[in-house]
Formats: structure tokens, C-alpha cells, sequence
């Protein structure tokens, strides 16, 4: 006698049988106990978890001779020959085979005989998601009103697919995914039946591999007792199925989160070396990061997570250490070359990249947490306002009038500063701007070496001011194009970088419009476009008739806190206020 594999042996012959579907048994149960059966079934659910048993139950159930009952005897000629797939009014179609409008009419055609041998005729149409739309149409008159001995049950992976005017015809149930537990002791029941050594923790891995499918986990069962008697172990199962197993995971995911990306490329080349499917290991480490994403929300989402004991508490220790944004962000990166390597023939490098990307990726902030910080430490000066609103740097406190050049001895031409940056200016005050001027044609050399491009548009730039810790630069810009190609993000981090290195210490820049100050200017030379200093000449003073008037001031604006705490912010996601190097 020819083999006959566990996933057939063992297929549930009643409806208590059936694992993890008992809201289906149940139902089906009290409909044939109380005669309320519909005429038309339709069983969705994921593959491997009881769909197609359940309509072969059913089909036993209504032509069992002592039937129609809810516990068919599974001894008469009618069970046997269900069972056994040869009953002529039982006919199990395959829609992917048998999906066209001829073999519906066929169909159709058919069900006006009376059943030859038992009490009903079945139709069992798996898969029926794969008929045409004109089969469909051709059905519906038949599943609508059929003969009083024909029964259809319809089964599909995906019921989306299904016309709406299929469904309204049809009782619908939903076959749900057998949880690890359950499977695991179904597992374990038929290997104490078999005779087979194998331990609980493989069982639970056989039963995860699964994914929820009973049929699954009999065929993984079956392949690793094919091997020999056993007794088999987790390390033994791993190597028959090809698995990477948890210590892997943890291995990697800690050499992600202590941002280790040399330790997380040797781990994954000596998994290669090893023989294991990098498919595989990256479909294993989408749930691992899936399970360190729930732990790290809360805690008590570990009810929600099928690990072992000591694995649980292992994932909880790693996942104190993550922020759930950075669980999530990793996870994303693993969805995402989960599928391009499946359509890739570098799936190697594309999960090295990966894990590189990983364990290199700065931690994230809570921008919320920051902007509590910077409230609770008071600034040092009063933040520059934006340019063009009237107030300068240098302007008048509130309630005082600004003084002309003539009455307070001054001349119209900015002075001549300090050369130097003033503590408010977030740097020390060593630096002038005579040396910066000296600092900066080094970096434009720099610059025409390494960016071509960028250096030519900085070819004829001079730092005429420091203000407020920027230095502020003319470019010979007619157009505004050079100024743009400064303000690029990558372009403006680069030459940031390169003052710190240069100077020692983080220093901002801003691009000045307009006529050039004189050189040497100093921390209070504004930026063009303010209220004051203007570098041309004054207007002359119109004629009027009778004696002058006083000057009004201008009352400033209120300065607003938020306002403050989120240009402040800007600032510093915009590079002004910059790290070390990477």
C-alpha cells in the first residue's frame, strides 16, 4: 500500500474535527439540527485551513443514511464513498481548470437529474474566485433557484474577487487562521500517534512556519520525520527546513539597535555561508521586527505575540532600548526589500544595504520633547527677526524713537565692527572677520576640487559681515541662480561641514542681496534687505513749509514665544546648527 501523507491521513472526517474554525462548525451544526440549511455556501479564508474539509463534512453530513445529521457516521456507503472521492453526486469542480461559460452550462445542465445513488448532489466548486465573469453571469440563475436536492458550496482564498451578485446569493463564512497554540497541539497529538520523538519547541517553530495553515504544519511535519525517527530538536529542524531560527533574529535585530552595522554584515554573511535562504531570513526578521515594534508601543501588546516564554522575555529587554518610531521605521525598510528581492537577482546585497541602513540611521527625536527643552532653557539674546520686517538688528527697544545720524554723532556708513562674534552669536569671540575671509577662500578651493559646480558659483563670493552666528556672503548673482544652488540642502550642509573643520567650531552662513557693506564688517552688520543700515545715500529731505517735525517712532513688534521656539528649530533642522561628521 502506497503511502499516504499526514495532511490526507489526518483531514477532519466531522465537523468537531475542525481546528480553530468553531463559529463555522457550530453553525452548520445547529442549521442541520433544526433542517435551516441554505442551498448555497460560500467558505473564504486563507489556504490549508479547513475550507474544502469543511464542504466534504457538510456533503456527508446531508447524505449520511442516518441523515440528514449533524455527526455523520463516517460507516455507511454514503460517508465511505464521499471520503474516499468517488461518489457520483458529489462532484468536487476546480475552478481554475473549469472556469469558462461551456463548462458552466454544462454544469447547469446537469443539476436538473436527480441524484443517482445518494440523498443530494453536491457541488463543491473550489477556488471559484477563477471563473470568468461571463461563468458568473451564467451561474447566477442556478445558485439563485436551484432544485430541491442540489446544494452548492463554493470555496475561495479570495473572496474580493467574487461578484457582489455571487455573494448575496450565498451564506458566507469566514475561515480564520489557526493560532500557533492550537496547531502546535494538533501537531503534537498526531505525532504521539505516529510515534514520532519530537520536542515542543520544534513543534512551535513548525507550527509558526505555517503561518496559521493546518495543512502547512502536516506537510512540514511530514518532511521532517521523512528523515528519520528522531527524536528531533529545534537545532535538527532548523537545519531539514532551512531555517534560520530566533538566535539569528536577536542577533541582528541588537546589532541594529546598538547601531553595530559592521557586527549585522558579518552575522549575515556567516548565515549565507551557512546555506540558509536569504528570502527566508528576511520573511523571518519582518516578524521579528514586527514583534520588537508591538513590545516597544506597550508591553501588554505581548499577549498579541506567539513567542516562547524566555523568547518574550528577551524581546522585552531589547525592546526597552528602541523608540517606537525606530521599530517602525526598520520594519518599513524590511517590507520594502522583502519585495525587491523577490524580484531581484541580488537579494544578497539588497539585504546587506538594508541592515546598513538600519544599524546606521539616527535615532529619532521627539520633536515635542525638543520644543519643551528649548522653552524650559532661555535664550542667551533675542533672536534676530526676519528680514524685511522693518526691524533690524540694531533696532530701538519699544517706546524709544530711533536716533538720526546727525543727533547721536554717527555717520550714515556701518561702522566698522569689532571683528569679532559676540557670545550671543554662538561662537567664541576669537574669530574675526578677517580671519573668516582667509577661512573662506579655503573653503571655496575646497569646494572647486570636491563640487565642481558648487565652486563656481561661489568663484567670486566675499564674507562681508558676522551677525548673529552666521557669516554673511555676497555672491556675484545677478539672477538669484548662484544663491539658489547655495541654499541646496546637500550643498549648504557641505559648506557648513567644511567651516566647522576649518574654524573648529559650527558657524551658520546666509547669502546677503543687495549692495555689498564694506569689508571688515562686523557682528552687528545686517543682512541686506533689513530696516537699517542702507549703504546708499540718504533721500534728500523734501521742502515744507514751516518748522520741521519730530521724528514718530516706530513701535516694533511684539516678539511671539512659539514663533521663536519654531524658527529656532528651523534653524537647526536647515544645517545652521550642525553635528560632527559622519
Amino acid at each position: 500500500m502506497s503511502y499516504l501523507v499526514l495532511a490526507r491521513k489526518w483531514r477532519p472526517q466531522r465537523f468537531e474535527d475542525v481546528i480553530g474554525q468553531r463559529h463555522v462548525s457550530l453553525t452548520l451544526t445547529n442549521a442541520l439540527k433544526t433542517g435551516r440549511l441554505s442551498h448555497a455556501y460560500l467558505f473564504a479564508g486563507p489556504r490549508g485551513i479547513g475550507k474544502t474539509t469543511t464542504a466534504r463534512v457538510l456533503a456527508k453530513a446531508l447524505n449520511c443514511q442516518e441523515g440528514p445529521t449533524a455527526t455523520p457516521c463516517n460507516d455507511c456507503d454514503a460517508c465511505k464513498s464521499i471520503t474516499e472521492g468517488h461518489c457520483l453526486d458529489v462532484l468536487e469542480i476546480d475552478g481554475a481548470s473549469n472556469r469558462g461559460i461551456d463548462d458552466v452550462r454544462q454544469l447547469r445542465e446537469s443539476v436538473k437529474y436527480a441524484p443517482s445513488s445518494a440523498r443530494a448532489k453536491v457541488y463543491i466548486i473550489d477556488e471559484v474566485h477563477m471563473l470568468t465573469t461571463d461563468a458568473f453571469n451564467a451561474l447566477l440563475k442556478t445558485l439563485e433557484e436551484p432544485p430541491s436536492h442540489v446544494y452548492f458550496m463554493m470555496a475561495t482564498t479570495e473572496p474580493l474577487k467574487v461578484p457582489p451578485t455571487i455573494l448575496s446569493r450565498c451564506q458566507r463564512f469566514d475561515f480564520g487562521r489557526v493560532s500557533s497554540e492550537d496547531l502546535r497541539a494538533h501537531l503534537r497529538t498526531i505525532a504521539t500517534s505516529e510515534g514520532y520523538q519530537i520536542d515542543d519547541d520544534a513543534l512551535l517553530m513548525l507550527a509558526r512556519k505555517a503561518e496559521g495553515g493546518v495543512r502547512d504544519s502536516l506537510t512540514l511535519l511530514d518532511q521532517v520525520a521523512s528523515t528519520g525517527e528522531g527524536p528531533f530538536g529545534v537545532a535538527e529542524v532548523q537545519e531539514i527546513l532551512g531555517l534560520s531560527g530566533s538566535a539569528l533574529h536577536f542577533d541582528l535585530s541588537a546589532a541594529v539597535v546598538e547601531g553595530d552595522t559592521r557586527r549585522a554584515l558579518v552575522l549575515l554573511g556567516e548565515a549565507y555561508q551557512s546555506g540558509l535562504n536569504l528570502q527566508e531570513v528576511t520573511e523571518e526578521l519582518v516578524h521579528h521586527f514586527r514583534n520588537l515594534m508591538f513590545l516597544a508601543v506597550g508591553e501588554d501588546l505581548g499577549e498579541m505575540i506567539e513567542l516562547t516564554v524566555d523568547e518574550l522575555d528577551r524581546l522585552k529587554a531589547q525592546a526597552g532600548k528602541v523608540r517606537p518610531a525606530d521599530a517602525l521605521r526598520w520594519l518599513r525598510i524590511l517590507l520594502d526589500v522583502a519585495g525587491h528581492m523577490r524580484r531581484s537577482a541580488h537579494a544578497r546585497i539588497h539585504l546587506e544595504v538594508a541592515l546598513a541602513e538600519m544599524a546606521s540611521l539616527p535615532r529619532a527625536v521627539d520633536l515635542g520633547q525638543v520644543l519643551k527643552k528649548l522653552k524650559s532653557t532661555p535664550s542667551a539674546a533675542p533672536p534676530a527677526s526676519p528680514a524685511g520686517t522693518g526691524q533690524g538688528h540694531g533696532s530701538p527697544p519699544a517706546g524709544r524713537a530711533p536716533e538720526s545720524p546727525q543727533a547721536s554723532g554717527r555717520s550714515e556708513t556701518p561702522p566698522t565692527a569689532s571683528a569679532q562674534l559676540s557670545p550671543s552669536g554662538g561662537a567664541p569671540p576669537t574669530v574675526d572677520v578677517s580671519a573668516l575671509s582667509q577661512v573662506w577662500q579655503q573653503i571655496v578651493e575646497r569646494t572647486r576640487t570636491e563640487k565642481a559646480f558648487l565652486g563656481s558659483c561661489l568663484c567670486d563670493s566675499k564674507v562681508v559681515g558676522i551677525r548673529q552666528g552666521r557669516a554673511q556672503i555676497v555672491l556675484d548673482d545677478a539672477n538669484g541662480f548662484k544663491r539658489d544652488q547655495v541654499e541646496k540642502p546637500s550643498n549648504r550642509r557641505f559648506i557648513l561641514r567644511a567651516m566647522e573643520e576649518l574654524l573648529g567650531r559650527p558657524l551658520g552662513i546666509q547669502v546677503v542681496k543687495g549692495a555689498t557693506p564694506p569689508a571688515g564688517g562686523g557682528a552687528d552688520s545686517p543682512a541686506a534687505g533689513e530696516a537699517r543700515p542702507s549703504y546708499a545715500a540718504p533721500p534728500p529731505a523734501s521742502r515744507q513749509d514751516g518748522p520741521p517735525q519730530p521724528a514718530v517712532p516706530k513701535t516694533p513688534e511684539p516678539q511671539n514665544p512659539a514663533r521663536t521656539d519654531v524658527k529656532r528649530i528651523a534653524d537647526l533642522m536647515d544645517g545652521d546648527i550642525i553635528g560632527p561628521a559622519m
